[in-house]
């Protein structure tokens, strides 16, 4: 009897070393009569990768599947998040060779991103310790197609990822062109921006287009044809100076201001805003959510004018134009939208740049209630995440006193994510907060030990109500492990407990990811 228990023993101890030290993608697991049967099932595991975490997009929904040639049907199940992993419980899997573990991550519109298998041999009791299978991200491919003017030589592709950029450079032989390219992660709204140049290398053509990438089908794509492309695009804003903005000197700052944070990025220096400026927080019911704090704004937009047509239709290639930048008087990342209507049929896109040009031809101007979110940035900043994905997450360009201003886009009347907007203001919800120093906006939000703020959004995008402007509600550090949901801040939102400030802070935070509700 000792005998065979040492026997067993060691047979167990040679199957987690074939399990996890072996390379290859089968893992042999020893047969042991003597072992009972699973009753609870083989538990699974996936480590995310190092590029994603809980609550991203890419990752909407995790499950597994179990096949094999004497099954008649696959056993299948949903994956939990659980901090940096994805875990599930493969029931009624019997014993036999090659069964093949699959973990399959989705986006929010089933768009397979992440996936992983592995062949593993099934004998009673084992495996009893977890099966891990990290994911891997999946990549597709797209083909570009266009019949380009005759001044067109070369054509720049890049390919816009979440965090990632693609630049791909074309020599163009044939005015039809078509080219695959390849080894473009999978996902929905891929943004893909194409620069058709000339052989100065100034850009004649260009165009913003999105198309969902799947690992098994070729996307395709097709990049319009110019006609007259050298006058039309005469004053295509790659000719031009792009405008240095500042979001951190005193007139632009709340809650940073270089005077009193000399570590921020300087003027006109390119930010990273998934670096230091997006937080973990809280939605209504615990839900891990995360914002971007593109600091205190005014419920009142500041403007920006789209040119349309005779028929309302927006002009093809006309940039928007502002009149601020940070710093400047009435600055404001919100913009509501004036429609600037021209009657000119022979109007050239882009021949007005700036509002002083607008004001002298004296168009009918009509304000809408539309929201744009316009975070005006220096060249080449980033900001990775959107709360609905199709959205690009690339820099646009607009005019501000005949130069370019680059600006990242947030709220829109084309995503799902919109700001509530009426009687000239727009909504501010109340946004719960603790601050750093339990005093001022100088060193940010407090965190807790895993760098997760206490902040509680009291709406999220697609709800009644929502905004990215947030009235905060400022409690004292005294009641910050106490306040996890909106219902434990109301519990605590006492005089007593309330930080009292200067001003009412409204803070411009979009809620860019929502993830699965937590515990406590």
């Amino acid at each position: 009897m000792q005998t065979h228990s040492a026997l067993r023993r060691l047979l167990v101890l040679l199957w987690l070393v074939v399990a996890f030290g072996c390379g290859g993608p089968k893992r042999n697991n020893p047969a042991d009569p003597d072992v009972g049967t699973q009753a609870e099932g083989i538990q699974l595991v996936s480590a995310l990768p190092d590029d994603v975490g809980a609550g991203s997009l890419l990752l909407a929904d995790i499950r597994f599947t179990v096949t094999a040639a004497d099954l008649r049907e696959p056993i299948s199940g949903q994956m939990n998040l659980v901090g940096d992993r994805a875990t599930g419980v493969a029931q009624g899997v019997p014993d036999g060779l090659a069964r093949v573990f699959r973990v399959d991550g989705f986006d929010e519109n089933r768009i397979r991103t992440y996936s992983v298998a592995d062949t593993v041999d099934i004998a009673q009791g084992a495996p009893q310790s977890p099966l891990r299978l990290p994911l891997h991200r999946l990549t597709g491919a797209v083909e570009v197609t266009s019949s380009l003017p005759p001044e067109i030589e070369g054509l720049t592709v890049l390919i816009v990822t979440g965090r990632d950029t693609m630049a791909h450079d074309f020599e163009i032989k044939d005015a039809n062109f078509q080219q695959n390219i390849g080894d473009i992660p999978t996902g929905s709204g891929v943004q893909l921006l194409l620069r058709g140049r000339d052989a100065d290398g100034q850009t004649l053509v260009s165009e913003t287009l999105r198309t969902d990438i799947r690992e098994s089908l070729l996307a395709r794509v097709r990049l319009p044809g110019v006609t007259g492309a050298v006058a039309i695009l005469a004053n295509f804003p790659d000719y031009v100076p792009v405008v240095e903005v500042d979001r951190f000197s005193d007139a632009a700052g709340g809650f940073y201001r270089r005077s009193e944070n000399p570590g921020l990025p300087a003027p006109n220096e390119a930010i990273d805003f998934d670096e230091r400026f997006l937080h973990q927080a809280l939605g209504p019911n615990q839900e891990s959510i995360q914002f971007y704090n593109f600091d205190v704004h005014s419920k009142t937009p500041a403007r920006m004018y789209q040119l349309i047509d005779r028929r309302g239709d927006p002009i093809v290639g006309q940039l928007p134009i502002f009149a601020e930048i940070p710093g400047d008087p009435g600055y404001n990342d919100l913009r509501q939208v004036v429609a600037v209507r021209i009657t000119d049929g022979d109007f050239q896109p882009n021949s007005i740049t700036s509002l002083s040009d607008l004001q002298a031809i004296a168009e009918d101007t009509t304000e809408t209630d539309l929201i744009r979110n316009c975070v005006m940035v220096p060249d080449g900043s980033t900001a990775s995440f959107r709360f609905d994905v199709t959205d690009a997450v690339g820099l646009h360009d607009g005019w501000y006193g005949d130069r370019v201003v680059r600006y990242l886009l947030f709220e829109n009347p084309d995503s799902q994510a919109i700001a509530e907007f009426s009687g000239g203001e727009i909504s501010a919800p109340v946004m719960y907060a603790f601050l750093e120093n339990d005093r001022d906006t100088a060193d940010g939000f407090a965190l807790d030990a895993g760098g997760t703020t206490h902040n509680v959004a009291t709406r999220l995008p697609k709800q009644e109500g929502y905004s990215p402007l947030w009235a905060l509600r400022v409690f004292r550090l005294s009641v910050f492990d106490r306040v996890t949901s909106v219902t434990s801040a109301q519990d605590n939102d006492r005089e007593d407990n309330i930080l009292s400030t200067e001003d009412v802070l409204i803070i411009n935070a979009p809620v860019v990811t929502v993830g699965a509700r937590g515990g406590g």
